[in-house]
């Protein structure tokens, strides 16, 4: 009899583990279809491809403005067309901010609807007569900048089980990506249609130009983990004030990004972004560079000269590397941020500015304050609201959706490539000292060399690269017992202590999560493993 049971037992931890592939395999094959797709109408031939994965009668899709003001519908599965044309609703009711402030699925049933009727979408009703008995409905950030929502509509549904709101939860990363990819499409066909028409200044008012260059500049910080999710709040309070912002973070972090995300999210936005790169320009010239100069000022100012301060009155100035800055011009940089003018080189007239200043550095500003490199009385002046950003090595989670966002942004007109599973686990053990510009610049060069539709292997990128705390554990003649110890916990180290999960060491070491387990028990790999060193 003890037999048996311990037989049952294995074929139920068998049947789990099946399970489970089955899962992940309808996961990724789902996700496969929606990564290609730019048009409402693709996703709309994918009705049962959904179907067949959440197991819905209805859903719709949901999208807010750009300013978070109102939203509106943007898909509707029965009325299989674009309904973006409806009444918008406002992003205070309550239906919205449930969900964009549930870290879970939400279930709304019937009674809950109807009882509450002015605060959900007029198509929850459409689909409550036709016999949808539950909604469940869950937000996502739409490529990084605005909300959606996906609402499931059920006609037999009493609770969202762990089945269901674990493919729910799987499905949402891409699924936001696409439809960002969805609108940035749709914004160019529309901005094509308009360059057919006759240029007449009645047909095509000022205004327009201006819309489509912000549109189609609309910032992204991709990801989902803790890190920028606290990065992006940060930087939305920022946008909303008129204090100097200070972004610090190593080369390749994404400080221009964010830059544009606090000015296309600022008052501002209807203004120019002028951008300076401090370290790019010669010492002799930056001043006119900033300031502009007058006719004559100096050999070779054979006319006048409007400088970048100038250009974005009214806007946002971006000084990158502010911290190559000779102390001499620091001075007379303080002097503007005080007084709220400039003087061009060779004048002698003040001329009032009105620019929010944005600084970004790779530097420690405060360490370059003590050794003498930068002045106190500046740091202080342009740190009035700092923000760091995190390497990429400290927000690893975050390397599938950029590397899908690469992936899409590099394809062109072709459908964008697949990685292979073995690659994106090394992607997750590189240190990437480079950060994001360096994942960009490897899976650019991925694309280039492939010819395949899945990319198997990385180009030009050695074993010598990896270092830091991915290095391999030190090959000395030691036991088996000991090899395999050090094995897993170099591992455990990479993935930051995960076990399971798609990036977790279960998956890299290629075995289940319980035999990963077991073998730590066995090996003495306790809780605090990732404390101790090698």
């Amino acid at each position: 009899m003890q037999n048996k049971a311990v037989g049952s037992d294995t074929q139920a931890i068998y049947a789990r583990i099946q399970q489970r592939e089955i899962e992940q395999i309808a996961q990724i094959a789902i996700n496969q279809k929606i990564a290609p797709l730019h048009t409402l109408a693709a996703l709309d031939s994918l009705q049962n491809d959904i179907y067949n994965l959440l197991g819905q009668n209805w859903f719709s899709l949901f999208i807010a403005d750009d300013r978070e003001i109102n939203y509106t519908t943007l898909f509707d599965s029965k009325k299989r067309a674009n309904t973006s044309k409806d009444r918008s609703r406002s992003c205070k009711d309550q239906f919205f901010k449930e969900c964009i402030h549930a870290a879970d699925p939400i279930l709304h049933r019937v009674n809950d609807i109807l009882k509450r009727d002015s605060s959900f979408p007029t198509n929850f009703f459409s689909s409550l007569q036709e016999g949808t008995k539950a909604i469940v409905s869950k937000a996502f950030r739409v490529h990084d900048h605005r909300w959606g929502i996906l609402s499931l509509g059920y006609k037999r549904l009493e609770h969202i089980d762990s089945q269901l709101e674990y493919r729910i939860k799987n499905l949402i990363p891409q699924l936001g990506i696409t439809i960002g990819n969805i609108l940035i499409y749709e914004r160019s066909v529309n901005a094509a249609m308009i360059n057919k028409l006759p240029s007449s200044t009645d047909l095509v008012p000022p205004a327009l130009d201006y819309t489509k260059e912000k549109d189609r500049s609309a910032p992204q910080m991709i990801g989902e983990s803790d890190l920028i999710q606290a990065v992006k709040s940060q930087l939305k309070i920022a946008a909303l004030s008129e204090m100097s912002l200070l972004i610090q973070g190593e080369s390749g972090t994404g400080k221009e990004v964010a830059t544009h995300l606090v000015h296309y999210l600022s008052p501002r936005s209807t203004h120019p972004l002028i951008k300076v790169n401090c370290a790019a320009i010669a010492p002799t010239l930056i001043e006119s560079e900033l300031f502009g100069h007058e006719k004559g000022s100096f050999s070779g100012a054979v006319k006048r000269k409007i400088g970048k301060f100038e250009l974005a009155c009214g806007g946002t100035l971006f000084l990158d590397e502010i911290g190559e800055l000779s102390l001499t011009l620091q001075a007379k940089l303080l002097r503007v941020l005080q007084e709220k003018e400039i003087e061009r080189v060779g004048g002698n007239k003040n001329i009032p500015v009105d620019v929010r200043i944005v600084c970004a550095t790779h530097k420690d500003l405060q360490a370059e304050v003590k050794a003498g490199n930068f002045r106190s009385d500046l740091y202080y002046r342009i740190s009035a609201f700092p923000v760091t950003l995190p390497s990429l090595r400290e927000r690893k989670e975050d390397i599938p959706h950029l590397v899908q966002h690469f992936l899409i942004k590099h394809a062109g007109e072709s459908t964008p490539k697949q990685l292979g599973k073995k690659v994106m686990q090394r992607l997750h053990l590189h240190s990437w000292p480079g950060n994001i510009r360096e994942l960009e610049h490897v899976i650019t060069r991925s694309i280039l060399s492939t010819e395949e539709s899945t990319i198997k292997k990385i180009p030009f990128f050695t074993e010598a690269h990896f270092a830091g705390e991915s290095r391999a554990p030190d090959f000395r003649l030691q036991s088996l017992a000991d090899f395999e110890k050090e094995y897993i916990l170099w591992v455990l180290r990479s993935c930051h202590a995960r076990i399971s999960g798609p990036n977790g060491a279960a998956t890299i070491l290629g075995i289940p999560a319980t035999t990963l387990q077991s073998k730590m028990k066995k090996l003495g790999i306790g809780k605090k493993f990732s404390h101790s060193k090698e």
